[in-house]
């Protein structure tokens, strides 16, 4: 007799006074999750057993019919009971099936090493486990026989493991959690929206300047290079910079889902700034209601009107990072955790890639160390799933063998910049004379990029004075919400500006050092696809890839008649340290090093030969990480971190008071007792004060609350304090101009040269 037929056992056998949530009957709850499951499979076109998944979904909850659940949850008595584990137990009697059990028993949590979960299973007992079951749902016929238990414990001693495995359960796993969020939250049905249609961008409508015309003719031979793409697969978009390639990537990405039926589009970017920036251009081009931002600042507002059941969905956003619409705009590390990450709730999205158009933006990012074996899960979800990846940038990093959709050999048609190499080192002191000396820096508007928030932090210092405009400052020292202000008023400079040059044209005898300049000096956050336009840049010594990215803000939209200018120098601590040492991986600095010292001075042209060039040197004697080892040897429950970051050192949460706002929101955080009913309240909470958050190194924090220790403020709170058990920092508004600038965000105490903690009472 097959297990199926053995299991006559149904969510309607239990009886009908136990819930699962307050709200919800429990065998309500597990059908539902069940249909949800399904039709998540379904709707995207997942290879799955429809009949494993069903088990998986009807049994994952059954150990709250517990009586100490029941106390705890429908009369707040008592502290429950963990029910994944003893549910899992009903699914893997149900099923027989070890990943089908992993996935219920980590439903809350995150999954283990294959190994791990063997073991864990290998040391229970059948007997035991079996009594248990009875008495929680007595309607439970138990399956197994001992000697069916000791075959699968003994085959769990030999068990082998392999990439299938590590699919199969991650697919059930990102299933059934979503369900159950979903049937929990009341999202009782899909109605999911179609794939909307696409309005194209026609470059050359206007027909302004030749780059518009060069860009639509880039454009059609990239389109009819699209439509020769028979299935789907890895490919690569290699464009210059400027070319229009975010409205080029997502109209390839578009003909493609099309063409397959597929009904999912996602796009994925290195920085929330560029997520921003792009999202409102998708949404000219697919309708604002077919758009889905999601990032950390795009967070959902739960208010008074969708907390309603009628709202569920919008529950759902507010609590968890879904992708529910078909084209979807999310982060590269949003994207890699919905593949790599064991937690429960980061396994979401992870289905929506099945029979999806993946676009990823901007992949130089990723360490090279990664690239390996990030192409070969690339490869093989696109085997398995039909999943298409179009990795597109004008920096082309080797992630695995992808068909290239460009024309060969396409570079920009003018030089719109030169590039200008300093050989040996310099003191960081001396950059307003290299500036100077090397740069037109009183005709036109200029970028300035530093390695570090400190080198960034004291060229601000020096040269806000020197510089005849606006001086803007970005760094991550800055709080979200700061930053976005920043941006704004940054591109309503260049706008200014723009408008003010163009009204200069054919006034003959008018310099351009008369028009309208700005400056904006900036970390690595402004690094690639932000699309801002200055007339020159400087770039402190960097990877390759990030010195042309900073470069392709530098006449990016040919303004100028004449070529604009980018120098690179390496700049230097006092102690004769190199700032890019100090972020930066040694082999992406020898290489690039070596290749710009060797040219010093070279055209926009000349740049996808040195590309290349910088590629094969790093690739040769490089070590990956073992990112897709881990998946074939069943080391589930590891990840490695997609972006390198710049300070391994600890850093503190700081949250910033830039407004009246954020103060009520910590104090209901942390002066609220939390049920489970309000933890979405709690989640929305959290996301919202996120906005005012910095990090920032602990020593740093320790050096201005002793600098500031004897200061008094008006309200008695004090410039910066510790909230001990939220394990948080808050630096107060009477701080403001202190400890954290208007302009330039958080300031470390040796580099405060204020005179406001000369009076004892600020």
């Amino acid at each position: 007799m097959s297990r199926n037929a053995e299991m006559m056992w149904s969510p309607g056998f239990l009886p009908g006074d136990i819930h699962s949530h307050p709200d919800r009957l429990l065998r309500d709850h597990l059908e539902g999750t069940a249909r949800l499951a399904l039709d998540l499979a379904r709707q995207h076109g997942l290879p799955i057993d429809t009949r494993l998944l069903r088990k998986i979904a009807v049994t994952h909850d059954l150990e709250k019919a517990h009586p100490l659940f029941q106390d705890y949850l429908l009369k707040k008595r008592g502290k429950g009971v963990k029910h994944a584990f003893p549910s899992s137990c009903f699914t893997l009697d149900a099923t027989k099936n070890l990943w089908a059990a992993e996935a219920v028993r980590h439903h809350h949590t995150h999954l283990d090493d294959a190994d791990t979960s063997c073991k864990f299973w290998i040391n229970r007992e059948l007997a035991e486990l079996q009594s248990h079951m009875r008495e929680i749902v007595p309607s439970w016929k138990c399956l197994a026989t001992e000697e069916e238990w000791e075959d699968f414990i003994d085959d769990l001693w030999e068990v082998k493991i392999g990439k299938e495995d590590w699919l199969a359960l991650r697919s059930l796993y990102s299933l059934l959690v979503t369900a159950d969020r979903m049937d929990a939250i009341g999202v009782f049905s899909l109605n999911f929206n179609p794939l909307p249609k696409f309005s194209p961008m026609d470059f050359g409508r206007k027909e302004t300047t030749p780059l518009d015309g060069w860009r639509q003719s880039v454009h059609d031979d990239c389109m009819k290079n699209a439509g020769k793409i028979d299935s789907p697969g890895l490919y690569t978009l290699t464009l210059p910079t400027g070319a229009g390639k975010t409205t080029i990537g997502l109209e390839i990405a578009h003909r493609l889902a099309t063409k397959w039926g597929y009904g999912t589009i996602v796009y994925a970017l290195p920085f929330i700034s560029i997520i921003e920036q792009n999202a409102s251009v998708a949404k000219v081009l697919f309708g604002k209601d077919s758009v889905q931002e999601d990032h950390s600042r795009a967070y959902g507002k739960l208010t008074d009107e969708n907390r309603s059941k009628g709202n569920s969905w919008a529950r759902m956003s507010a609590l968890f990072r879904y992708w529910r619409t078909p084209v979807v705009l999310t982060t590269m590390v949003q994207l890699w955790d919905a593949i790599f990450d064991p937690k429960a709730n980061a396994s979401m999205d992870f289905h929506r890639i099945s029979r999806a158009v993946v676009v990823l933006d901007e992949p130089q990012g990723i360490d090279p160390r990664l690239w390996n074996g990030f192409g070969k899960m690339l490869s093989f979800l696109s085997e398995k799933w039909g999943t298409t990846f179009i990795l597109m940038t004008a920096t082309q990093p080797h992630i695995g063998k992808g068909r290239e959709i460009a024309p060969p050999d396409l570079n920009f048609p003018y030089n719109r910049h030169i590039y200008s190499v300093l050989p040996g080192k310099h003191d960081l002191k001396e950059l307003p004379e290299l500036l100077c000396n090397n740069l037109p820096v009183d005709d036109g508007s200029g970028l300035i990029v530093l390695n570090t928030k400190k080198s960034a932090l004291k060229i601000y210092q020096l040269m806000k004075e020197r510089l005849d405009g606006p001086v803007l400052f970005l760094s991550a020292w800055m709080a979200p919400q700061h930053r976005q202000r920043i941006m704004r008023y940054l591109r309503y400079l260049e706008k200014k500006s723009i408008r003010h040059y163009l009204g200069c044209l054919g006034k003959k005898g008018i310099p351009r050092s008369k028009c309208v300049r700005h400056y904006l000096i900036s970390t690595q956050v402004v690094e690639a696809g932000v699309d801002l336009d200055f007339d020159w840049v400087f770039r402190d010594m960097g990877p390759l890839d990030s010195v042309i990215q900073v470069a392709g803000r530098c006449n990016r939209h040919l303004n100028r008649d004449d070529p604009g200018n980018v120098l690179v120098a390496e700049l230097m601590s006092a102690n004769g340290r190199s700032f890019c040492g100090m972020v930066y991986d040694d082999i992406l600095l020898a290489n690039s090093r070596d290749i710009l010292t060797e040219e010093k001075n070279f055209g926009e042209k000349e740049v996808p030969s040195l590309v290349k060039r910088y590629y094969d040197r790093i690739l040769e004697g490089l070590s990956y990480k073992p990112v897709w080892r881990n998946i074939e040897e069943g080391k589930w429950g590891q990840k490695e971190e997609l972006i390198k970051k710049e300070d391994e050192r600890r850093n503190e949460m700081v949250f910033v008071e830039l407004d009246r706002h954020i103060r009520p929101i910590l104090e209901c955080l942390r002066n609220t007792r939390w049920t489970l009913e309000e933890l979405d309240e709690k989640k929305r909470l959290v996301r919202q004060a996120q906005q005012y958050a910095i990090e920032v190194p602990l020593k740093e924090l320790m050096r201005w609350q002793e600098k500031v220790a004897t200061v008094s403020t008006n309200d008695n709170i004090p410039l910066i304090s510790r909230c001990g058990e939220e394990e948080y920092w808050f630096i107060a508004r009477a701080a403001m101009g202190i400890i954290y600038d208007r302009v330039t965000g958080f300031v470390p105490a040796n580099m405060y040269n204020g005179s406001d903690l000369n009076n004892p009472f600020v």
